[in-house]
């Protein structure tokens, strides 16, 4: 089990980091787009050196362009920064597959994104991705049972022995956290929000007021003996 945060803002990637047992780092264009516009400018390889440097974990970056040849450059790109470090997410596409068959023949670490149906899950696996991304959230708003695909996808990967792993996306709160894990997702990975709020309580808090309290009454006691 794994725990990934899925931005690009080195601030919140930082404390996540420090502060949480955080594995490594998730990204994708939308993401580095909500970071640019938040005024963080640097170039997707500057930046995904920045993210390598937060965390010693892996770092997924998502190569896009038109057509498998073009994808297959982009992602030799960022590959080259560190391969044995540097995740790259495919498209669950034609193209992707190609592109993801011939990087993972060079070495490259694979990951399918954005796959929502067994057929697509199983291709992936077939293709030697290291991780299938369904995205959780995204399901549920289709109206498709987010739980129950993910449970069948984590089987699929069971009875076919694969050492795929099942990291799912798109988790907005963390009882969606909790509900894809007893699912079946291997990885998670979330926003640093729904991360930060994992160990918020009101219950938690009012106890360590009272623990606070308390300890004040013994030192209180201690200096009056």
């Amino acid at each position: 089990m794994a725990l990934y945060v899925d931005s690009a803002w080195l601030d919140d990637v930082a404390q996540v980091c420090r502060d949480f047992p955080v594995t490594g780092i998730t990204t994708n264009p939308t993401i580095l787009l909500a970071a640019l516009e938040r005024g963080q400018k640097f170039p997707p390889e500057e930046l995904a050196r920045q993210l390598l440097d937060l965390c010693p974990g892996p770092v997924f970056l998502q190569p896009v362009a038109d057509g498998a040849d073009q994808l297959l450059a982009a992602a030799r790109n960022y590959m080259a920064i560190d391969p044995a470090r540097i995740v790259l997410k495919l498209p669950m596409t034609a193209d992707g597959l190609r592109a993801g068959k011939m990087l993972h023949g060079e070495g490259a670490r694979i990951a399918y994104t954005a796959v929502y149906t067994l057929p697509q899950a199983y291709s992936g696996l077939l293709a030697g991705a290291e991780w299938i991304i369904p995205y959780f959230g995204r399901l549920r708003r289709a109206g498709l049972d987010a739980c129950a695909r993910v449970g069948e996808m984590a089987r699929l990967l069971r009875v076919q022995h694969a050492e795929t792993r099942l990291l799912v996306a798109s988790l907005r709160s963390p009882e969606d956290i909790i509900e894809a894990t007893m699912a079946g997702a291997n990885d998670i990975t979330a926003q640093p929000e729904v991360i930060r709020a994992l160990v918020q309580s009101p219950l938690t808090n009012d106890a360590i007021a009272t623990f606070t309290k308390d300890w004040q009454g013994v030192q209180q006691g201690l200096q009056q003996s």
